[in-house]
């Protein structure tokens, strides 16, 4: 194996002097002269007509510059990859005929203060007509549910079907049959940074808008639509971004509203969400119904899955039809089931929007497939690790969906996992009945959400030796910005310290789709490298002249050039490019392209007939101890290992870093976190009643175990893959599998609080005290 110098290495993240300091700008810190303030009016309906608005009021205040409706859009719909169907393109940026849910964007003002735009949206009257609601999936889906949208027949958004081998006879071959229906919750992604935009329309009729996101280009596309303007006269910045998880993703009313505000008034105009905000107008992960009835041999070979998956996207589809493919991908692929029939459905209530948030569409089947082999294994007395062993992938197998697993570490983290945690022995040696428990669960994740998008990355080395990279990829935090640069960095045989990222401006940068779906690693991280190695490439022909050497006895290595094997014979990196300049070497630029099918992926992906969804898979394996007080109900977290399967970890620290996160993440997805609605309105829009996992909860940090495991998929830099969002998937059913291994309870709803618990143990034992 190759000897790295800068990959592979725990480096600190080249950003984390701004952040610690807090040096770094974000969106909501920055000022223009002469800026705005914009607010948005918000429907307190959940289904309406709008009959009329009245803004005369709110004109006439001083201070107010510039006032917008849902009417002075183009009209046009948008919504992830429009045109053309309106299983995506379902919405306006502010509502112009009726609002679907309490929260929906109807009205944008812009003033000189805050208070003052708070006072202007007081005085708008909007007429509504009210129309029946329904907010439960499974009874939006039933004849004459109120009709959300006039295309979607029983308000289903989208519904898919698969099926592989013949499902009649997998339970006919079964030996044992169980049938489950499984509920999570909606919950939010609670990024530190609430949304932000700030835009400004120069009077020559060019846009420049900074905000927090995660992709540039698709918000970039819905503004031109939204707009009625060029994509070319639209330029977006990312400052520092402070968490995302899915919910930066997509146009949002702040976006367009403070365009088209900045446009009305002739000056710079900032919206920035608060916090109830962030809760009811950004996303929520999907709260799903989960039916699952599986059938299994004596040996624990799974012999057939009958899956129904059933989506909450809320009152438009945002990224529902994806999250319905993303479960039935992942279910389809974890494990080895020959006949299995999948059914995935997004459906439209008058709730608030539901969208992608990590783990995107795969934690909510995975943890009800994860729970039931448990309860199998119990009933069936199989061990449950022998069970996931039994069934588990292997690397170079064909998915049902004609995916090509070029490596699978599953197998390795399974084993690591579980005998690191002691998870079979601990299991033995604990007591029945005191509330002690331990658990595992798997999980897969991809990379890429469409194998034809383009990925670029330039590298460009200035004539005073400094090297600039610059990327399409958005840096929400992960440090994707870090690892791109040690890959430019170990090409170029520089310091991590020598590479200077600037990273998503649109006037500037290659284009990329966005940080989502994993893909920033494999797809971005191939680009640079591939740009690194143009520009090394020239720097070697410099350094054969400089050294009299062929290009391929020469070394790029610690800032210098040199001839392998004969010391003494080198050039510093700083001659190297001053030579270079004298020369008329002009410029030393690589630009490195990358597409999915650049790398061998199989068949292509093609929506409704399946193909490489992504070039790699990643996989895992998580074991939880937890203690449950048998009096109250309350869990307590005292032990969580992951192993993770990342190809190859080009920053293990950072690696180590995201399965820390996820364990905690998960904990609060597994027993706190959950948005209460009542008819369609959120009541606990706020962290003083939305129960988040905290510092508190988790347990110590002798008591978090990271293993990392390295399986080297040839597709990716170094064969590197997913790190960071798949692991947010097994902490919740690792959790729950425990619970139920200290209580014997099936407590198949998240969050599992403490009332369930206590109520289920009471109900056990003969009664609520």
């Amino acid at each position: 194996m190759r000897e790295y110098s800068i990959v592979g290495k725990s480096l600190p993240r080249i950003d984390a002097k701004e952040k610690l300091t807090g040096a770094a700008e974000y969106t909501g810190d920055l000022r223009l002269p002469g800026m705005l303030f914009g607010k948005i009016l918000r429907s307190h309906l959940p289904h309406a007509i709008i009959k009329n608005v009245n803004v005369e009021r709110a004109k006439g205040l001083k201070g107010v510059e510039a006032i917008i409706t849902g009417m002075d859009s183009t009209g046009d719909k948008y919504g992830m990859f429009t045109p053309p169907s309106p299983v995506f393109a379902d919405r306006d940026p502010l509502a112009r005929d009726k609002v679907r849910f309490i929260g929906d964007g109807v009205v944008a003002v812009a003033a000189v203060d805050e208070d003052l735009a708070d006072e202007a949206l007081d005085l708008i009257e909007v007429d509504y007509e009210e129309l029946p609601a329904v907010f439960n999936p499974e009874e939006a889906m039933a004849e004459g549910a109120p009709k959300i949208h006039d295309y979607a027949e029983r308000n289903v958004n989208v519904r898919l079907e698969r099926n592989f081998g013949d499902l009649e006879k997998g339970f006919r071959d079964a030996d044992y049959v169980r049938e489950d229906i499984f509920k999570t919750q909606a919950v939010q992604h609670a990024a530190i940074e609430p949304h932000a935009a700030l835009a400004f329309w120069e009077p020559a009729g060019k846009l420049t808008l900074w905000a927090s996101k995660q992709d540039l280009y698709f918000t970039r596309g819905d503004l031109s639509r939204t707009l009625g303007i060029p994509k070319s006269d639209i330029r977006i910045i990312k400052p520092y971004v402070g968490g995302g998880f899915g919910s930066k993703f997509e146009l949002f009313d702040l976006d367009f509203s403070a365009a088209l505000l900045s446009k009305k008034s002739g000056r710079p105009v900032k919206i920035c969400y608060n916090r109830e905000e962030v809760f009811v107008a950004s996303r929520t992960r999907h709260a799903a119904t989960i039916q699952l009835k599986t059938g299994v041999k004596k040996d624990g070979t799974i012999s057939a899955l009958d899956a129904k998956v059933i989506l909450d996207t809320g009152g438009y589809a945002a990224l529902g039809p994806v999250s319905a493919f993303l479960g039935l991908l992942m279910l389809v692929t974890i494990y080895r089931i020959p006949n299995m029939r999948i059914e995935s459905y997004s459906i439209y209530t008058n709730n608030p929007i539901a969208g992608a948030m990590r783990g995107h569409g795969a934690v909510q089947p995975i943890y009800a497939l994860e729970a039931q082999l448990d309860y199998i294994a119990r009933d069936m007395k199989i061990e449950a690790k022998e069970m996931r062993i039994k069934n588990s992938r292997k690397g170079g197998e064909v998915t049902p969906l004609n995916s090509v697993l070029s490596s699978c570490g599953m197998l390795e983290s399974i084993e690591k996992a579980c005998d690191s945690s002691g998870l079979v022995k601990d299991r033995v040696k604990l007591p029945e009945g005191y509330g002690l428990g331990i658990g595992c669960s798997c999980f897969i994740s991809g990379a890429n959400i469409d194998p034809n998008l383009p990925f670029e990355a330039t590298i460009k080395v200035h004539t005073d030796g400094s090297i600039t990279l610059l990327t399409g990829a958005s840096d929400i935090g992960q440090g994707s910005s870090t690892t791109l640069a040690q890959i430019a960095a170990e090409e170029l045989g520089v310091g991590l310290e020598d590479i200077r990222v600037i990273a998503t401006d649109s006037a500037v940068t290659p284009v990329e789709a966005g940080s989502y779906s994993s893909r920033v690693t494999v797809m971005s991280g191939n680009a640079a490298k591939a740009a690194a190695l143009e520009v090394r490439r020239q720097l070697l022909g410099v350094a054969a002249d400089m050294l009299e050497a062929r290009v391929d006895d020469l070394e790029l290595r610690g800032n210098r050039a040199f001839v392998k094997g004969s010391p003494g014979r080198e050039v510093t990196y700083d001659d190297l490019v001053s030579y270079a300049y004298s020369k008329d070497r002009l410029p030393i630029t690589g630009t490195g392209t990358f597409r999915p099918t650049d790398v061998g992926v199989g068949r292509p992906f093609i929506p409704g007939e399946g193909g490489d969804f992504t070039p790699s898979f990643s996989f895992g394996t998580a074991v939880t101890k937890i203690n449950v007080d048998m009096e109250t109900g309350k869990v307590k977290v005292s032990e969580i290992t992951h192993a993770h399967d990342c190809g190859f970890a080009i920053n293990p620290m950072s690696v180590e870093g995201q399965l820390e996160g996820s364990g905690v993440s998960g904990q609060g997805f597994a027993l706190y976190e959950k948005l209460y609605y009542d008819k369609g309105k959120l009541m606990n829009p706020s962290f003083l009643d939305y129960r988040l996992a905290t510092s508190l909860d988790a347990p110590g940090p002798s008591d978090v175990r990271s293993i990392i495991v390295e399986s080297l998929d040839p597709k990716g830099p170094y064969g590197a893959k997913e790190a960071g969002e798949g692991t947010i998937i097994s902490p919740a059913p690792s959790i729950a599998n425990a619970v139920f291994d200290a209580t014997g309870l099936e407590i198949k709803e998240l969050p599992i609080t403490p009332d369930k618990v206590f109520l289920a143990l009471e109900a056990r034992r003969g009664g609520v005290r």
